[in-house]
């Protein structure tokens, strides 16, 4: 993940965290930490989530964007600070009233900060700013309750098939057509074995991903790591223990799957970036630290939608991301502008050539990829135009991931457990390792003691 929110897993191993600085750079943040403006002075806000200052381009564009948000707005007193988000704070920010009144959250914070009543209803300043019109539907469903609208999704990841096109082609297989189904994930694994000798499936087992990584695998056959509240387990079924066996199948029945049962983030991108891996489930954001930090060449990554049980069936992916939200007490002139700058900072390079253009040259001009395909926040549609715009400025091979972006506009989305998502991961870490180092695992009697350990956690 990267972060500093928690829903992004390449920061999840501090070998890789210093990526989170530079993936968080376009996280944007506002607010007035003296409280709410008066209905009848200025709209005082600060912008938090400023680029740091070795991040130039990136603070340069950040800088230009108050600039225009400043002319366009000039009864709001606007200042910035590189305050954002931080999970052993927030509470008691929140209480001593020394908040941004906008902030990033993590896509696996917002349930329980809605119900806490931590953050503001958003509602009339989306609907009257026309923002729910442009963002992905599915999105908006996460942010909302009862009816109303409590944040903005700014930023998503989703889950899928990473592979070797290089490793592809040796093996004699299509780089341009991935595998859709397990069924099809097993038989290009053990092709990719018995013609390169290199495992052609390998999982990360360790520091929670193993976790999330099989709750990924666990959706994309229809099943859940919890019900929709957040308060019951219910990985205890066949889309987990079909999804356990299938890792027990390739380890000790085709030998196509890396035997390392205690795999990190570190030791996949390193066994990947040094070919010696065939494919992977992961977010498409990996391409970022295999690219810019090992060296991993561009043109041999590949992104595919997850696997489905069978043909035809629709993907399912497993997301998280940031959402931009407001401070409870903000008055609604504040959750207004607060919605504006969401609007020109964060969502602006979907509804404006030249705004993408700006970021991409920002982007580019760092030397880090510009627009990696995941999830889009925004329609499929307006995705694609953005895209467009930028074509000739992105360093990013997109057409490797065509795989992926031609199942986005079908593509089902399950987030992240609500609550207490760390904990559930890590219950079952231990049970992935057990699948890929002992022939012998019980899976049924494995994933039962999982889910009565976490069913504990949750309960507690």
């Amino acid at each position: 993940m990267k972060r500093p929110l928690r829903s992004r897993p390449w920061a999840k191993a501090a070998a890789l965290a210093a990526l989170a600085a530079v993936a968080a750079g376009g996280l944007t943040a506002c607010g007035g930490t003296d409280g709410p403006a008066a209905s009848d002075g200025p709209v005082e806000i600060t912008i938090g989530n400023q680029p740091a200052a070795t991040e130039t381009a990136r603070l340069a564009l950040f800088d230009s964007l108050v600039e225009t948000f400043k002319a366009q707005h000039p009864n709001y007193v606007v200042t910035t600070t590189e305050d954002g988000w931080d999970a052993q704070t927030f509470s008691a920010r929140l209480a001593g009233g020394d908040l941004p009144t906008v902030m990033g959250v993590p896509f696996t914070e917002i349930r329980g900060l809605i119900e806490r009543k931590q953050v503001a209803d958003l509602t009339d300043a989306v609907n009257e700013l026309g923002v729910t019109d442009v963002l992905n539907p599915q999105l908006v469903d996460l942010v909302s309750a009862d009816g109303k609208t409590y944040g903005v999704p700014t930023m998503a990841y989703a889950m899928g098939l990473v592979y070797n096109r290089a490793l592809f082609e040796k093996a004699g297989l299509d780089p341009a057509a991935p595998p859709t189904t397990w069924d099809d994930v097993r038989k290009a694994a053990k092709q990719i074995t018995d013609k390169t000798g290199v495992p052609g499936f390998a999982q990360v087992t360790t520091n929670n991903q193993g976790g999330w990584v099989l709750g990924a695998e666990t959706a994309s056959r229809g099943g859940s790591l919890v019900n929709d509240a957040g308060d019951k387990i219910t990985f205890d079924d066949s889309a987990t223990t079909d999804s356990l066996t299938l890792l027990h199948d390739m380890r000790w029945k085709d030998d196509s799957m890396s035997p390392n049962g205690l795999m990190g983030a570190l030791d996949l991108a390193q066994a990947f970036a040094g070919q010696q891996v065939g494919m992977f489930i992961l977010q498409s954001d990996a391409y970022r630290p295999l690219t810019e930090q090992l060296a991993f060449p561009s043109a041999d990554f590949g992104f595919a939608a997850m696997p489905t049980v069978s043909k035809g069936d629709a993907p399912i992916t497993l997301s998280g991301g940031n959402i931009d939200v407001v401070r409870p007490d903000a008055s609604p002139a504040q959750a207004k502008a607060a919605v504006e700058w969401i609007q020109l900072a964060e969502l602006g390079k979907f509804t404006s050539k030249d705004a993408a253009r700006a970021d991409a040259t920002a982007l580019a001009s760092q030397g880090s990829a510009v627009a990696i395909p995941g999830l889009p926040v925004v329609k499929a549609d307006a995705y694609e135009q953005y895209l467009s715009w930028i074509a000739d400025l992105n360093n990013v091979p997109i057409d490797n991931f065509r795989p992926y972006l031609d199942k986005v506009a079908e593509q089902k989305v399950q987030s992240e457990p609500p609550v207490k998502g760390q904990d559930i991961y890590a219950t079952l870490d231990p049970v992935v390792q057990a699948v890929i180092t002992d022939q012998n695992a019980n899976i049924d009697a494995l994933v039962s003691g999982a889910a009565s350990t976490a069913q504990g956690l949750l309960s507690r």
